[in-house]
């Protein structure tokens, strides 16, 4: 007992590793693996999505949060020191609805998907919401942004794309086979 007040006294206990904490997010790459653990439950939370989300590259100011992966849908917010906590919510669904006026269909920045943008409200001194979608076979992904209090309005937009990318399901798959030995399937059949 006197030994481990000695090392908790010396600060010698270490907090969790990088390394861990990377895992759990959805990265497009760990340690030049594709994807994380929670790609691969998100893959798993939406069986159907031949892409999955995931951060690319954060830029300067931006940090996951709000991590939350269940059958049928995956999210996760990106949070910025400029536009704001939350400032991009970003869901995987097996389909989404375009419903309402205000969806406009424009060239996709992601190979494999048809996008759409819906632009809500832009005042300044408040901010900017709106959403983006992604189309693809399975699935579709929105981010839904929220720029509160920034005085670039819909500035931060360029750090969202640069920030987001996709993955395939084949290269999460061949993660899982591949980190397991061939032990585990990513979609048993």
């Amino acid at each position: 007992m006197l030994a481990l007040a000695c090392l908790l006294l010396a600060g010698c206990v270490r907090p969790a590793s990088s390394e861990f904490s990377q895992s759990r997010q959805p990265l497009c790459q760990d340690r030049g693996a594709p994807g994380t653990q929670v790609v691969v439950l998100m893959a798993q939370a939406v069986p159907s999505a031949s892409l999955l989300p995931c951060v690319k590259l954060l830029p300067a100011g931006w940090s996951v949060s709000d991590i939350f992966v269940r059958n049928g849908r995956a999210r996760f917010a990106l949070d910025s020191d400029r536009a704001g906590a939350h400032a991009v919510r970003v869901i995987l669904e097996p389909t989404c609805q375009l419903e309402g006026t205000g969806v406009t269909k424009v060239p996709s920045d992601e190979p494999g998907t048809r996008r759409y943008e819906r632009i809500g409200e832009v005042r300044p001194g408040v901010g900017f919401t709106g959403t983006r979608y992604y189309l693809f076979p399975g699935g579709c992904v929105s981010y839904r942004l929220e720029f509160r209090n920034s005085s670039e309005r819909a500035g931060p937009i360029g750090d969202v794309t640069l920030a987001l990318s996709f993955i395939s399901r084949d290269a999460v798959r061949n993660r899982v086979r591949h980190s397991t030995d061939g032990r585990a399937e990513l979609d048993p059949q």
